[in-house]
């Protein structure tokens, strides 16, 4: 029988500016012997994130300098909390304790130890309410209650110290109403799909990255048609040079041009960090989009690498990046796939999550999310393609790369 393997994941936590601020621990323990998912107890599976998180794997790998958000119960608290720094860690109180002198009285202490006390999926009642007095920060889950029901109390709060975060936070309509409401942490993928714009034209910034992608997409590639399109776009060439030359690419000596650089490394193996060099550089787009394409994208490759037994999977990191493309662009996937020279599996990947490279890119999108049953049942694992623990590796080699190329772009 296969050992069990867990599947940690963080889902970003922005400020009004959607600059990613925390990260949230998403947690599942698998069962060794099937694909479906087991729900542990709370207890268990706050003991688990910590073990895992904090323990088997290097913190700064799974959330960099932020801080990480947990789910604890009130049992966890009130046992011994382990020796994990007030810097790293927010203690994120379930919603559904029960609230007694004790589980106050170790709230109260955690607070002097300089630990922030988060109020999870906040409902105010008469039991509730003593809770006010040692939060921090109160989540609402703005799916399962109107955020506008909280207009009266939020100012009120506010002037305490409390801050507000908005969890479930699914389209840029929700994000801006709360921000008019007084929140201040953001959760939630909305800022992964296209901001609907009425009528909106393509900018020249745009229509210079979606022909450099189209000609880079095409099945002849004309090098010197790349060469000059990105020649001619001063910041993509400054922080192509930038990434070429930086310990990523480990070169002997130093390249100084877009031309000696396709001809030192060759167009094909640049062809990925062009696309997402120039997503990058789209005007107004958050830099929290930005992280969320370069894990997606390097998961989606490490994924190809398993599945095609092959050294390399640029054409997996390309479906992985461009799987964001419309929320970059603000434009419908079927619209921009249009304007792609893709070939037909890389469109019915994007557009239908067919074929290998489809799945493996709804399984990534999945781990993103903490879907989890969606995760373990992807016919990849069916097939002996993937294993939970492979997948798992994936993600964290991901993040750990994301973490460390951040400053690149």
């Amino acid at each position: 029988m296969p050992e069990a393997s867990n599947l940690i994941a963080r889902q970003p936590i922005c400020n009004k500016q959607l600059k990613v601020v925390a990260f949230e621990l998403l947690y599942r323990m698998q069962s060794g012997g099937g694909n479906h998912a087991v729900v542990d107890d709370a207890d268990g599976a706050t003991i688990d994130v910590l073990l895992s998180a904090f323990n088997d794997l290097s913190i700064d790998d799974v959330v960099g300098k932020k801080k990480a958000f947990v789910n604890f119960t009130s049992n966890i608290l009130l046992a011994q909390l382990p020796p994990i720094s007030p810097k790293q860690l927010v203690i994120e109180l379930l919603e559904d304790q029960e609230i007694t002198p004790a589980l106050l009285k170790t709230l109260g202490r955690l607070r002097k130890q300089g630990y922030k006390i988060a109020l999870d999926d906040f409902c105010l009642t008469k039991e509730t309410i003593s809770l006010l007095d040692y939060a921090d920060i109160i989540k609402l889950d703005v799916l399962d209650v109107a955020p506008e029901s909280w207009a009266a109390y939020i100012p009120k709060l506010k002037d305490r110290g409390i801050t507000f975060l908005a969890e479930k936070v699914e389209t840029y309509d929700v994000f801006e109403q709360c921000c008019e409401l007084g929140f201040d942490l953001f959760q939630g993928y909305f800022f992964a799909k296209p901001k609907v714009i009425t009528g909106k034209r393509i900018s020249n910034n745009e229509i210079t990255i979606l022909s450099l992608l189209t000609k880079l997409n095409a099945k002849d590639i004309n090098i010197s048609e790349v060469t000059n399109l990105i020649s001619h776009d001063a910041n993509l060439s400054y922080n192509l040079l930038r990434t070429i030359n930086s310990g990523l690419f480990n070169l002997p000596s130093k390249v100084d041009s877009i031309k000696h650089a396709i001809t030192m490394l060759g167009l094909t193996h640049l062809k990925s960090w062009i696309s997402f060099l120039a997503l990058s550089s789209l005007d107004n787009k958050p830099q929290v989009l930005t992280e969320l394409a370069m894990v997606r994208a390097k998961m989606c490759e490490e994924l190809g690498k398993t599945i095609t037994r092959r050294a390399s999977a640029d054409d997996y990191f390309t479906i992985g990046m461009l799987s964001l493309i419309d929320a970059f662009f603000d434009m419908p996937m079927d619209e921009l796939v249009k304007k792609l020279s893709l070939s037909d599996t890389m469109k019915n990947a994007l557009l239908k999550r067919e074929g290998e490279m489809g799945s493996a890119l709804d399984c990534v999108i999945n781990y993103q999310n903490g879907t989890w049953d969606n995760v373990t049942n992807t016919p990849l694992i069916d097939s002996g393609k993937l294993s939970n623990e492979a997948i798992s590796r994936a993600y964290l080699n991901s993040v750990k790369w994301a973490e460390e190329n951040s400053n690149i772009h």
